[in-house]
């Protein structure tokens, strides 16, 4: 196998060698545009998938070295100077490129190659009007007419091997039981005896022979495409205790034609549903054997020039909620990448959602970001436009009947709006530590190997230490968020922004993986994770509390709320909000700089001193509050619950 990468330039000789050409000094056999020319010696390729040319032309001069099999992996795999990748230097500009991956464990690259086709072909069965993706000779293989490939027999190869172990193991133990018992009847029939007081004595024993069975023929031409699989290309197969393989040098001149007359004359021997699928299944493999022996084959691809379509397919797929689809498609054109719909972040009791809105970027580049910003902020407002539909400003439409059943973004007592979470989400692969990387799934340096906390972290800006990169982009995601009046967390346009890193390789096995389960625990651990530190941006830039009126076990309490909300309206609009779970607090956010200024007397702090002044005119009572009190409660809170944190509105 030869490995290249997306968006690198390399000696276009070098191109010419391996990927597969009409004819000499004719075009590519391959999607046009793929191959983009940037100079008269370089050119670079502009998408990602795999090769198979029948004809290269190109000669390793490692044997080792299958020159037919070519994959370009992503540029998230790259380093950030884009020079290395997983610890290698990519030669580029000489045809020594084949080298890249000699000093990486072949296991590793072509798994990781596997994951990456599987994840192509995941996408096109889901889409398949998306014109990015090339790929002539991949359709499923149900039937004699249609034509696998490579990657469709390897995938449907391993997957009957997982789901069927327990028949391979009890077919051979059937086919094998009773090989060492006497056979009587040849005994008696091939043998002479020795008479004994009237007796016969059988010296020479004959035991029953194993009698060849046409199902173990199969099973040794399955067992045996799959090693030809690993010894030729590298992939790690399944074996068997049971079955020994051909030797490969023996199981290549079935390949094609011989193979497939083997198959049709042992066709009629099956009738179990399993016998029959894997039957089609060594079939398959003799079919793309066949055509790559045809002599007008040229070329076999699987290719996508836009894989970020393909990573935020994935992303979706493990985050969002699939029910909601048509509310991402916005009525100004704009689609929303990732939605869900999860408790919401005030006092929720589960009762009450309110809308999670994301945005993925596959490749690790903090310019992406600049123009996102904007952009991602109007998915959040579309989103409220949506919600304040005029049906349901009329009455004319119920939020406990639709998509927006128990969203919850206003509070009709203080006109506060719902704190809305807002993120970014890209990919990144772990920085190469130690060689012990390679036999981690996720590459994962060997501190971390066992732990979850590099599968998804907040993202970083910047060199230095983790905590100071995050710092550093959380300090410009703070600078950019979206507001039109300061100091007001719960107004419609106070937006808050976060961004991810997500470990790549994590996500390309949970989205290939044929076991929701492992789809089911990254998306509760990521939902879990954007909580956390959502929670841990608000303790960062802001002071809560709780605000009481006096008196508040009264009877007429909930009219006196209400006419205190109205006389101070101007004050408090933007910086309270009530949840239905506490109707008889009120919960009061300040930025923590605004507060913390108005102490030292250097900053403009009127409006915290106006609110520090009413609370003290009408006698309130006062309950710091962490963002963890608000958030995690996970019953109906109780008023008194509150009552042991009482505070002075002056201390944070």
């Amino acid at each position: 196998m030869i490995f290249l990468f997306e968006q690198v330039a390399y000696k276009t000789s070098f191109l010419e060698a391996i990927l597969p050409l009409k004819g000499k000094g004719e075009n590519w056999n391959i999607p046009k545009g793929f191959v983009q020319k940037e100079s008269n010696e370089t050119s670079r390729l502009d998408g990602v998938g795999y090769f198979y040319s029948a004809n290269s032309k190109f000669t390793s001069k490692n044997e080792n070295i299958s020159d037919k099999l070519v994959f370009v992996l992503p540029k998230v795999f790259l380093s950030e100077n884009d020079t290395t990748a997983f610890g290698q230097v990519i030669p580029k500009d000489t045809e020594e490129a084949y080298a890249f991956g000699l000093n990486i464990p072949k296991e590793f690259l072509a798994s990781l190659s596997m994951w990456v086709c599987s994840s192509i072909a995941q996408y096109r069965k889901t889409n398949p009007n998306d014109k990015d993706i090339e790929a002539p000779n991949a359709r499923d293989f149900n039937g004699d007419k249609q034509a696998p490939t490579l990657i469709d027999v390897m995938n449907a190869m391993k997957e009957f091997y997982n789901e069927n172990q327990n028949l391979v193991v009890f077919t051979a133990k059937n086919k094998h039981s009773g090989n060492n018992r006497i056979d009587w009847r040849r005994t008696v029939v091939h043998t002479q005896p020795f008479m004994q007081g009237g007796s016969p004595i059988y010296m020479d024993l004959e035991n029953k022979k194993k009698v060849f069975d046409l199902d173990d023929r199969l099973l040794v031409l399955f067992f045996s495409a799959m090693n030809y699989i690993e010894e030729t290309f590298g992939f790690k197969m399944p074996k068997s205790e049971f079955y020994t393989p051909m030797r490969v040098n023996e199981f290549r001149r079935l390949l094609g034609h011989r193979g497939l007359m083997e198959m049709r004359r042992i066709k009629h021997k099956y009738f179990a549903d399993k016998f029959l699928k894997l039957f089609n299944i060594v079939k398959a493999f003799f079919e793309w054997g066949a055509n790559f022996s045809a002599n007008n084959f040229e070329s076999e691809y699987l290719l996508t020039s836009k894989y970020n379509n393909v990573f935020e397919a994935m992303i979706d797929k493990l985050v969002g909620d699939p029910e909601f689809q048509e509310l991402k498609n916005n009525e100004d054109g704009k689609i929303i990448d990732h939605l869900y719909k999860e408790d919401s972040l005030i006092f929720a009791s589960g009762s009450e959602k309110i809308w999670h809105i994301g945005d993925s970027k596959y490749y690790k580049d903090n310019s992406d970001f600049d123009g996102s910003i904007a952009k991602q902020f109007t998915y959040a407002k579309n989103m409220m436009q949506d919600f304040f539909s005029p049906d349901y400003i009329d009455g004319r439409k119920n939020h406990n009947s639709d998509e927006h059943r128990n969203v919850r973004y206003r509070d009709d007592l203080t006109e506060g709006y719902n704190v809305t979470p807002n993120f970014f989400i890209r990919g990144e692969i772990p920085k190469y530590c130690e060689t012990f990387q390679f036999t981690d799934p996720f590459f994962r340096p060997k501190a971390l190997a066992k732990k979850d906390d590099n599968l998804i972290r907040l993202a970083r800006k910047g060199y230095g230490s983790d905590e100071v990169a995050q710092n550093n982009l959380a300090n410009e995601l703070w600078a950019k968020r979206n507001r039109h009046f300061a100091n007001r967390l719960f107004d419609r346009d106070t937006l808050l922004l976060q961004a991810y890193d997500v470990n790549f390789l994590y996500v390309l096995k949970a989205y290939t993986s044929k076991h929701s389960s492992f789809r089911d625990e990254f998306r509760k651990k990521t939902r879990q994770e954007f909580r956390e530190n959502f929670m841990m941006l608000l303790n960062q830039r802001y002071y809560f509390w709780a605000v009481y009126l006096p008196n508040w076990e009264n009877p007429d309490y909930t009219e006196r709320l209400k006419i205190f909300v109205n006389d101070y309206f101007r004050s408090l609009v933007g910086r309270v909000f009530q949840s239905k779970d506490t109707p008889h607090c009120l919960i009061l956010a300040l930025e923590r700089q605004i507060v913390d200024d108005s102490r030292r007397g250097t900053c403009i702090n009127e409006e915290f001193e106006k609110i520090r002044q009413i609370i003290d005119d009408e006698q309130c009572e006062v309950f710091s509050l962490l963002p963890q009190d608000i958030w995690n409660c996970g019953d109906v809170w109780n008023d008194t619950k509150l009552r042991y944190k009482r505070a002075n509105l002056n201390k944070g």
